[in-house]
């Protein structure tokens, strides 16, 4: 069954058995947008971030720092 989770902001996490894509992630707490005046309004919980690290596929729309996490992902 395919799952979509929303983490805040523009990134989603897609499942379909496995995850499968992640749109434009941004880890918040750990990578503050726009020199830090920028942040999610929540915690990623780790089991989540688990997922996004895990992705086969990683979608950025656009290269805005809440769009493009500077933590690598490969």
């Amino acid at each position: 069954m395919t799952s979509v989770t929303t983490i805040g902001n523009a990134t989603m996490v897609i499942r379909d058995d496995e995850v499968v894509l992640v749109t434009d992630p941004w880890m918040g707490e750990e990578d503050h947008a726009y020199f830090g005046s920028w942040n999610l309004s929540h915690k990623i919980p780790e089991s989540i971030k688990k997922d996004m690290f895990s992705t086969k596929y990683v979608w950025f729309s656009h290269g805005h720092p809440d769009h493009l996490n500077r933590v690598p992902f490969f």
